[in-house]
């Protein structure tokens, strides 16, 4: 195909492809553990004393109404921990020119582990824990993958 432009296109090297579909499958995983227990505790309901686990998508979407004071906070935790790994799963699947997504990835690595750690540290589950590992190793690939696309500028030049 000719090329109408002095520009070159940005092909994606090798380990930025790899690292971008690592970073894709652990998004994916990620998605998926939002189906397992991320709070769990004991609560006092009717004098007895009732063993409770939240799934993070039971907390964006509340069976039971959002009518009590921690409803509104929790649904917002839960968007954060079931949206932000869908989006950096789309980042990572569809743009394969850019470095746009290591930044998307990073920065939803590092607000989902924050909202972990802060928000039910005490109550922390399976499901939050699991998180909590790929979000940390999501981190780390994202900064390899920043590093691999500078070791491609670098080779052009």
């Amino acid at each position: 195909m000719a090329r109408f432009t002095d520009v070159e296109e940005r092909v994606e090297s090798p380990s930025e492809r790899k690292v971008r579909y690592f970073l894709a499958v652990m998004f994916f995983i990620q998605t998926i553990c939002t189906a397992i227990p991320f709070i769990q505790g004991t609560v006092e309901i009717d004098g007895e004393l009732v063993d409770r686990t939240i799934t993070a998508f039971n907390m964006l979407v509340n069976p039971g109404g959002y009518g009590e004071i921690g409803g509104i906070p929790l649904a917002i935790v839960g968007a954060i921990l079931v949206i932000f790994p869908i989006v950096a799963f789309f980042f990572c699947v569809l743009d394969s020119k850019s470095k746009v997504k290591f930044i998307i990835s990073g920065l939803c690595a590092v607000i989902c582990a924050v909202v972990i750690t802060f928000s039910f540290a005490s109550y922390i589950s399976l499901g939050a824990l699991i998180t909590l590992v790929l979000n940390v190793i999501c981190l780390f690939m994202s900064a390899q993958g920043f590093q691999a696309t500078a070791m491609r500028v670098r080779s052009q030049k």
